[in-house]
């Protein structure tokens, strides 16, 4: 395979790390109805139990939209299959801001290589996943979204809403600024954002929905679906 100059590679890098890192956290393309209730199950008992089922997601489909603008973080959508079983891989597209213009990008990442196609089918093998961004964060449960719902403080049931056919509680509060920074870097998050939580009201309590807003009217926004489907990833010709 014929080595790229660095220069060439570079510039991609900052966009690949907000591409990935928006692992964290996953949607706008979701259909939902919201309803308000007297009875609302416990906010406590619910992150609890939806932390675990996370932490145990072997794979899962993810939605991603970014609201408004966030510093350093170019994404508007991401959709993508990500899994960890048998070994971290996913592939997927996004919508992303480069140089003033928006762009269409699809992404694979098997047997830990990042390869990433700008046009077409072309892609580019940009080397280690983890020199970029380390796609497991968002599976991880010390990194990922799991680490989101265990980091929820001042939490409350606020009502219920019904999100791709799943009625969810939906859950208020806020997310300490590590547990934030580490499943999505660019960030930065110097004190607890606030954060949403839409937990599956039945069952074992799934993660459907999450978002974390930064900064007044900027957010992040991620939905789940197909939990533990397979997903199978196939190494794209360079």
């Amino acid at each position: 395979m014929q080595t790229r100059p660095k220069n060439a590679v570079r510039p991609l890098w900052p966009i690949l790390t907000a591409l990935f890192a928006a692992a964290v956290l996953l949607a706008g393309c979701s259909s939902s109805s919201e309803k308000s209730t007297e009875s609302l199950p416990d906010a406590e008992t619910l992150l609890k139990d939806s932390t675990t089922a996370t932490q145990n997601l072997k794979s899962v489909h993810l939605t991603l939209t970014v609201d408004g603008e966030i510093q350093n973080f170019p994404v508007k959508t991401l959709t993508g299959d990500l899994t960890n079983v048998p070994a971290v891989a996913g592939q997927g597209n996004t919508k992303l801001t480069f140089q003033g213009s928006d762009v269409d990008a699809n992404f694979v990442v098997i047997d830990g290589t990042l390869y990433v196609a700008l046009s077409g089918d072309s892609y580019i093998d940009m080397g280690p996943a983890a020199d970029v961004y380390d796609i497991a964060a968002i599976l991880s449960p010390d990194r990922g979204l799991a680490n989101v719902l265990a980091n929820f403080t001042d939490a409350k049931s606020d009502s219920t809403e019904t999100i791709n056919g799943v009625e969810t509680v939906k859950v208020v509060g806020k997310v300490n600024a590590d547990a934030v920074n580490k499943i999505a870097p660019p960030i930065k998050a110097t004190e607890p954002v606030p954060g949403t939580a839409w937990i599956a009201k039945d069952g074992d309590h799934k993660l459907v929905q999450a978002k974390l807003e930064p900064s007044e009217g900027n957010s992040v926004q991620m939905t789940l679906s197909d939990w533990d489907k397979p997903v199978t990833v196939t190494k794209p010709a360079v």
